[in-house]
């Protein structure tokens, strides 16, 4: 019951949708269960992983939303009836988000796009590009920064650096952001 004492603690710390995180090249047997533990609690879910069984088990437990859609799983990511957040296939490459956008457009699937932010001193004034250059190719397209990928690997007051970053998200019409 650890998982729920956090996932509580990061409700009342004001999150809106829980991610369960699974680890890659891993297969967790009980990520259906811990989603429908947490749904029947009352909480938001969202799923992080591109393994099918995995994502299939909680999104039938009730997770609604899948952390993330690329060319890689795309196919069968997209017949699901939950939101999924669309990443470029190359990280460095919002052309390589465009045709991930068009697909899932044509399926008809609801999504938002994350253009993927990046560490200081790793890409991380030309990830911030990204964003601007996705709000300008998709105005109406929701997106979603990963604010934890820089929070986490910044060796600094973390207040500071999510005060700057929800400024941009607020310019730049971003009304998700997923930290940890």
């Amino acid at each position: 019951y650890e998982i729920v004492q956090m996932a509580e603690h990061f409700r009342y710390s004001g999150g809106d949708v829980i991610d369960v995180g699974c680890i890659p090249g891993d297969s967790w047997s009980r990520v259906g269960d811990v989603t429908r533990m947490l749904i029947d609690r009352g909480l938001r879910v969202s799923i992080d992983s591109f393994d099918r069984t995995e994502v299939e088990a909680s999104v039938e437990a009730g997770a609604e939303l899948v952390l993330s859609c690329n060319s890689s799983n795309i196919e069968w990511a997209s017949q699901l009836d939950v939101e999924l957040v669309a990443i470029p296939d190359a990280p460095f490459s919002i052309e390589s988000l465009e045709p991930i956008v068009e697909q899932l457009d044509a399926a008809g699937a609801r999504f938002r796009i994350d253009p993927i932010i990046e560490p200081i001193g790793f890409g991380f004034a030309a990830s911030l590009g990204r964003y601007f250059d996705a709000r300008r190719r998709w105005p109406d397209i929701e997106i979603m920064m990963g604010i934890g990928n820089l929070t986490e690997l910044t060796e600094v007051d973390s207040a500071g650096v999510n005060f700057l970053l929800a400024g941009i998200c607020e310019e730049l019409g971003i009304h998700s952001g997923l930290t940890t």
